[in-house]
């Protein structure tokens, strides 16, 4: 029996000895494209994850931006349409002081400009057209002497001032605008 279980204890060792030397060579052999795979599958999974809610965080921020200036276009439309009304008022005004033969319209006309100026105009005017009613209002005053040719020539400036004030205000949120109109200030403001 000795000898039948030294057998069988040589054959178990000869066995084992098959099995590790198929792992050794199972081990050196080149890795199935599968196996690197299975091996990747969480790392890309995370990837993928984590760039899906990237990409859901970029188009929520860029919604985001689109309803902030679309709400900022709503809130600037009665702006818009304010200053649209006094910028023609007042052109009207300069159009009809530098050209109305009659001296009472003429003079009514000039009111309505300095009515206009020192009133509802500070409330919409940008720089540009501020400055195109100082230059008018100079031709008013007596500031300049001007003749009928300069006082056109200077209410097309303000025209000119006051449809690109209108471009641009268009476009701008209240923060842009309040930058671009032109700020008085007196000794009670200081």
């Amino acid at each position: 029996m000795t000898g039948g279980l030294a057998e069988a204890q040589l054959e178990q060792a000869r066995l084992q000895n098959e099995k590790l030397a198929l792992e050794v060579a199972r081990q050196r052999q080149p890795a199935a494209w599968h196996h690197s795979l299975s091996q990747l599958l969480p790392l890309l999974t995370a990837l993928l994850s984590v760039a899906g809610f990237l990409w859901g965080v970029l188009l929520y921020t860029g919604e985001q931006r689109k309803l902030r200036e679309a709400g900022e276009r709503e809130f600037m439309k009665p702006w818009l349409e304010s200053q649209r009304a006094v910028y023609s008022e007042a052109l009207t005004a300069v159009a009809a002081a530098a050209n109305n033969p009659g001296a009472k319209e003429r003079a009514e006309a000039e009111t309505k400009f300095w009515e206009l100026y020192h009133g509802r105009m500070i409330l919409v005017e940008t720089k540009a057209v501020s400055a195109g009613m100082v230059a008018f209002g100079n031709c008013l005053d007596g500031t300049e002497k001007c003749d009928r040719n300069e006082k056109n020539a200077r209410a097309h400036t303000l025209g000119t001032a006051m449809a690109a004030s209108m471009a641009a205000t268009a476009k701008m949120s209240y923060q842009e605008l309040e930058q671009h109109q032109f700020h008085y200030s007196g000794p009670e403001l200081k």
